[in-house]
């Protein structure tokens, strides 16, 4: 099966948007108060043009199968080196385990270092141990948690 990853340009905004929503509603497995019903629209649109920013598809035959979204984190003095961050990924799920997640991830590090970028970082939901494992494998490993509290409603 041949992959081709592709930078995606503004006509292709709409379906990155689709690929974020199938992202979320596959996430709310894993986090209780992502919205199931969400529908994201007009947000890839807005990123197209700024250059620190940066979406991939993988495409198979005629097909987009994935896709990836990073970007150069502006954190002004609190880095050292410059970092990018993974931000999402969503492969279909027929099209899972087929070495695309990697070869995403692999072009997303050539264009973070295209860009100077020293490092990479993403956020992960700690239940999905797929995900997980393709990060490992990718050379990412724990340096921080996000941690998260629901706060009861005051009596």
């Amino acid at each position: 099966m041949e992959v081709i990853i592709k930078k995606a340009t503004l006509k292709d905004a709409a379906v990155a948007n689709q690929f974020l929503t199938k992202l979320i509603h596959d996430e709310k497995q894993y986090d209780e108060n992502i919205n199931e019903n969400c529908i994201v629209s007009n947000c890839y649109e807005n990123f197209m043009e700024n250059e620190n920013n940066c979406i991939l598809l993988a495409i198979v035959g005629n097909k987009i199968v994935g896709y990836l979204y990073g970007y150069i984190v502006d954190n002004g003095d609190a880095y050292l080196e410059k970092v990018s961050m993974l931000e999402a990924m969503f492969i279909e799920q027929e099209y899972r385990l087929q070495q695309i997640g990697h070869k995403l991830i692999q072009e997303f590090k050539n264009w973070s270092r295209h860009k100077k970028a020293r490092y990479m970082e993403l956020k992960v939901c700690a239940q999905n141990e797929i995900a997980r494992s393709l990060y490992q494998k990718e050379g990412f490993h724990v340096v921080k948690y996000v941690m998260t509290t629901k706060l009861e409603e005051e009596k």
